[in-house]
């Protein structure tokens, strides 16, 4: 929790990949692309989903009581999880993204 806690307070998003996902790549390289700074956590990372697991508002978006769901990528930012919010049909949806991260 110590790392959830310290990156919010850092007001830095935190981008939560896997491998193998296109999605991914595309939100980083847009992010890169706009100079917004994130940080990186792969759900596959035990430790790092340890923490999640201990976060209030990650269970109450991705869990049930069939378990937990978790669609890559999702962006812990300003407090919350994002991840539909920014994906269309067509790919990442640059206006809720350009919203989200400050991007003019």
């Amino acid at each position: 929790m110590k790392y959830l806690n310290n990156m919010a307070k850092a007001n830095t998003p935190i981008v939560i990949t896997k491998e193998d996902c296109h999605r991914c790549h595309e939100l980083k390289d847009w992010l890169k692309e706009n100079d917004v700074k994130y940080v990186e956590r792969d759900v596959n990372d035990e430790e790092f989903v340890h923490e999640l697991l201990h976060d209030k508002n990650f269970l109450s978006t991705f869990c049930d009581a069939d378990g937990c769901i978790v669609n890559t990528p999702a962006v812990l930012h300003k407090g919350k999880y994002w991840f539909k919010e920014l994906w269309g049909i067509n790919g990442l949806r640059i206006k809720e993204a350009k919203k989200l991260f400050g991007v003019k």
